[in-house]
């Protein structure tokens, strides 16, 4: 996979979680068909451009935009 791929990718899950706001890994899959591990590296790359935030409730993880993205859009 390319650099490319993944920021295409990252951006797709960043607009579903702006629509969203908060998604399971499960979730991310049934919306985007992506397999898990393509899932995996691009949640890795939105953490490392700190665009995601991660919650973890009764075993499950759940992905959301920090507050600072939230206030962006109101």
């Amino acid at each position: 996979m390319l650099k490319n791929d993944i920021r295409i990718n990252s951006n797709f899950i960043w607009q579903l979680l702006t629509e969203r706001e908060v998604l399971t890994i499960r979730e991310i899959q049934e919306l985007t068909n992506f397999e898990e591990n393509i899932i995996y590296i691009t949640l890795g790359w939105l953490a490392k451009e700190d665009k995601i935030q991660f919650t973890l409730k009764d075993n499950t993880i759940y992905i959301e935009l920090p507050e600072t993205f939230h206030e962006k859009f109101y």
